[in-house]
């Protein structure tokens, strides 16, 4: 840090107030005098002082503030601690006039290094979605295969790359809400704002897809110190089509969780929640559990 020393000839009048003049005499009234130097202004001087002052305090203000990319590192860790799990969950799909469909399911999820993860889904109900369920292994974050079995068809179908943002078996969530933590490297990320959500401070940022996807980018309100998500919208080009809600965050084995989460379609009205009935962590699941045999098999 160093200090600028200003005089009379390079004060420019009006920056800090009006410049003051050579070495005077200053008198206030007849019986005092009071000599100013030259290049001494009281009133510059202060205001100089205050900036440089203010300019101190900015510096590790600017030197803590995080960028895009390292807070979705932050949520990247929290995202792979919370990858041995099984959560039991309610999802109710409500229609625009007030229509709903109840669903039950159980996911499990495993940390299955050296591949990045592996993830079953399976429904309990209603009858005509038993044993309906979802399978993704990811041999890295950004390869990964997907897989969706039927019973009805007996058939199990693979799910194309291209197909990850498209509906989650009919709910508004897709395909890749579902399929564990991303590859940052295929996104851009960019800080907007903070903001508050739910009475928490949250950072606000903008991602945007460096790959083909059905959305040109997606804002997410991001809870400082948690490193999870409270609230996500969706955009093609300019226009909002989806977004999402992550409420009722609780801490589970020391791991932020929402128990209720929501996404809305904007355009058709349509919305689905799923409620968090059992979450558990530091979960060991056999790799057997994670094959086709054992999705056709609902997870047995």
């Amino acid at each position: 840090m160093f200090l600028i020393h200003y005089t009379q000839n390079n004060i420019p009048s009006g920056l800090f107030g009006r410049a003051c003049r050579p070495g005077r005499n200053s008198s206030r009234g007849k019986s005092r005098k009071k000599f100013i130097p030259e290049g001494f202004c009281p009133m510059t001087d202060k205001r100089i002082l205050l900036l440089l002052l203010a300019a101190f305090l900015l510096v590790p203000a600017l030197a803590d503030a995080m960028s895009g990319r390292e807070i979705f590192e932050k949520m990247h860790e929290v995202r792979l601690r919370m990858l041995n799990q099984k959560t039991e969950a309610t999802m109710v799909l409500y229609d625009r006039g007030g229509g709903k469909r109840i669903r039950t399911l159980t996911q499990y999820s495993k940390n299955a290094a050296p591949e990045a993860y592996k993830v079953l889904l399976i429904f309990n109900s209603p009858a005509d979605l038993k044993n309906v369920g979802f399978l993704a292994h990811a041999r890295t974050f950004s390869d990964r295969s997907l897989w969706a079995y039927f019973p009805e068809f007996k058939r199990i179908r693979r799910i194309p790359t291209s197909a990850q943002d498209d509906s989650f078996f009919g709910s508004d969530f897709s395909y890749d809400d579902f399929s564990g933590p991303p590859n940052l490297d295929d996104y851009a990320f960019k800080v907007l704002r903070e903001e508050t959500v739910d009475d928490r401070p949250c950072y606000v940022v903008e991602v945007s897809p460096k790959i083909p996807r059905k959305y040109s980018k997606y804002i997410t309100w991001v809870v400082k110190n948690l490193w999870i998500t409270a609230k996500v919208e969706f955009y093609r080009e300019k226009e909002l089509y989806r977004l999402g809600a992550f409420r009722d965050i609780r801490l589970v084995d020391g791991l932020p969780t929402p128990f209720t989460l929501e996404m809305q379609n904007v355009k058709s009205g349509h919305r689905t929640v799923v409620t968090v009935n059992k979450v558990s962590y530091r979960t060991s699941f056999p790799d057997e559990l994670f094959t086709q045999r054992a999705l056709e098999r609902g997870g047995r």
